[in-house]
């Protein structure tokens, strides 16, 4: 690796945001950059709340089971409805005491919408600090009509910021307060004018007043597939079909600003060839005045392959305190062999760059392009092309550290097939690769269709899990994975870094074969992605927050749930539908969240707040960001 491009390695739990590593005894550090003062001191700065995906906060005081289901005094509920132009998509991403004109505002949520809008919203007031349209002179976001098919609602959908975007603050001099950082979001844009010009637009704005610090249009290319610009004619432009829900990655670099990694998969793949999936990284330059592209790669880049989208529902590529990235693919060729990663060599694969899909692929940075270090591709990658299993339709999760765990190094995943896959990451050469035997995989261990209510249909995860980092369970388990499968209630599954008997590994690392507890409410489809936050990370009690959204299609409402983490019994729900045996504690018809649900959408919980995005109900109104907190 070039030393420009040298990654900095940093204790795994000094990631961007609250990604918390070693076991749960340790107190997660702060991320760089985020004031030190007591209270509002949470910084969430990327998808689910770090480089490693965990979903798990552990620095909510205020947010007690005890205060959620409170009905006299200071009680949870919905506090504000900001209308904001477009759907929010996207995670909405908190800083705290951040300086704006001269104020020091307690909380900022950061919002980026499907009309090509990023706001600055104040936390405790709902009013908005600042916006910023992406859109350049001459462009506007694209429509549906523009893709032939209608997977961002409703109409006309429009398609503008879908990824969650990442902010970096590592720069921040203030102390006690975020006076400077650079937010980072890809914007989809057309001409006003026919014949219509697509292209796709890397953005760094400030966090301070949405000011434009630099931008880059995107494009590249991989073994002589092309990701560019163009207009509609016989062969669709990659700008205009590839799909870039997956959320951005800041990974550190010493003595510079962070790799800003992009990855991408198609709107609605069937009626959208040609498309793949591709990964870009960009860098702002130190007098952050420009942007410039540092890497590109793709999943299936053999001649006259495709697909190997990088989908995950909104989860995007994570990266371990080495700064190796990892990716998991959709369905599409696979051309590695059974041997010894690296598995991107001619001697390794039928093809030369290897195709990779149905996928989980380990890679690094190297001069201008994305080395493949290491990988694991499933044993049935064939029959889940045929039946539309994707793995990739999961993101990833990179578990703590176990220290003294067999193996230490782990990520989990999930995808369409329901199958629970636990790989170790390092060294490398450890993930899994592929076993060829055509009956079982070669992970830590796998879980077969643990999420999934019937393997005739497709059903499993689309989203992601979230990971409670705990030894409040005993018997030597570390902490508890949560995943929702399609048709099925959110579970709990507990995590032994040396096996237990409900492992079935011996003493090898595992989760327990079954759920150690299920919800009373099942959710329809897509099913939701989990986040945890626990008053400390020492506490006993933590709360799994959800957001049902299966009411997206119909344009109806989505509904906030809270479960106690330990017996995923329900502590609060805005599902005005829901029954006593689902939840006790139904909340009052106030506090549904205004608009319509938002497929794949993830709350922000930071600093006492549980932020929930929706897109419009009206002609005049096209998304709300709703604000949840105590008072």
């Amino acid at each position: 690796m070039p030393a420009s491009l040298s990654v900095v390695k940093i204790p795994q739990i000094l990631f961007v945001c609250l990604g918390l590593a070693g076991l749960a005894a340790t107190a997660p550090a702060q991320v760089v950059g985020c004031p030190t003062t007591t209270g509002n001191s949470v910084c969430l700065t990327t998808y689910q709340g770090g480089t490693n995906h965990l979903g798990f906060d552990s620095n909510e005081p205020a947010l007690t089971e005890a205060a959620i289901t409170a009905t006299t005094g200071p009680k949870f509920h919905k506090q504000f409805s900001v209308a904001v132009d477009g759907a929010i998509y996207a995670q909405p991403l908190v800083l705290p005491n951040v300086t704006i004109n001269g104020t020091t505002y307690a909380d900022v949520a950061y919002v980026a919408t499907e009309q090509d809008w990023v706001y600055a919203i104040d936390g405790n007031t709902g009013n908005i600090l600042w916006s910023t349209n992406l859109a350049p002179s001459g462009y506007i976001p694209l429509v549906g009509t523009d893709l032939k098919c209608s997977n961002i609602l409703p109409a006309p959908g429009y398609i503008g910021i879908t990824g969650t975007p990442v902010i970096d603050i590592s720069g921040n001099q203030g102390g006690q307060a975020i006076t400077s950082g650079v937010l980072y979001a890809v914007a989809k844009l057309k001409t006003t004018t026919t014949p219509y010009s697509y292209k796709q637009t890397l953005f760094a704005v400030s966090v301070i007043n949405g000011a434009p610090v630099a931008s880059i249009d995107i494009g590249g290319t991989f073994n002589k597939i092309t990701f560019t610009e163009g207009v509609i004619g016989t062969t669709a432009p990659y700008a205009l079909t590839q799909n870039q829900r997956a959320s951005l990655l800041a990974v550190p670099v010493a003595g510079q600003n962070p790799q800003i990694v992009v990855a991408w998969g198609s709107n609605c793949d069937h009626v959208n060839f040609p498309y793949n999936g591709w990964v870009m990284a960009y860098q702002l330059n130190t007098a952050q005045t420009a942007l410039a592209q540092t890497a590109v790669w793709t999943s299936v880049p053999a001649k006259h392959s495709y697909e190997g989208g990088i989908w995950g529902g909104g989860a995007g590529p994570v990266a371990d305190s080495s700064g190796h990235i990892f990716v998991a693919t959709g369905n599409g060729d696979t051309s590695v062999k059974v041997s010894t990663p690296p598995n991107d060599a001619p001697t390794s694969c039928t093809t030369f760059p290897c195709d990779y899909g149905n996928s989980i692929v380990e890679m690094q940075l190297s001069g201008k392009t994305f080395s493949v270090l290491d990988f694991f591709t499933a044993y049935d990658w064939v029959t889940r092309n045929t039946d539309n299993y994707d793995v990739g339709s999961g993101g990833i999760m990179l578990l703590p550290v176990q220290t003294g765990g067999n193996p230490a190094n782990l990520l989990v995943q999930a995808g369409k097939e329901g199958t629970i896959f636990l790989a170790q990451t390092s060294p490398v050469g450890t993930l899994g690769g592929f076993t060829g035997n055509g009956v079982s995989d070669s992970t830590v261990q796998a879980l077969p269709h643990v999420l999934c209510y019937n393997t005739t249909v497709e059903c499993g995860v689309i989203g992601s899990g979230a990971f409670w980092s705990t030894t409040s369970g005993g018997g030597s388990s570390t902490g508890y994975a949560f995943f929702a499968g399609a048709n099925l209630p959110l579970m709990q599954f507990q995590f032994y870094p040396n096996g237990s008997t409900c492992t079935n590994t011996g003493v090898v690392a595992g989760f327990c074969t079954t759920p150690t507890a299920s919800t009373a409410f099942t959710f329809g489809w897509p099913a939701p992605t989990p986040t945890v936050s626990s008053p400390s990370i020492s506490s006993p009690q933590a709360i799994v927050w959800v957001v049902d959204t299966r009411r997206a299609a119909s344009k109806g409402p989505s509904a906030l749930w809270a479960f106690d983490a330990t017996t995923l019994s329900c502590l609060y729900t805005t599902n005005q539908q829901a029954s006593k045996t689902a939840c006790d504690v139904v909340a009052p018809s106030t506090d549904v969240p205004s608009g319509i649900a938002v497929k794949f959408v993830v709350p922000g919980v930071a600093n006492g707040k549980v932020y929930v995005g929706t897109t419009g109900n009206t002609s005049t109104t096209e998304g709300y960001l709703n604000i949840y907190g105590i008072s």
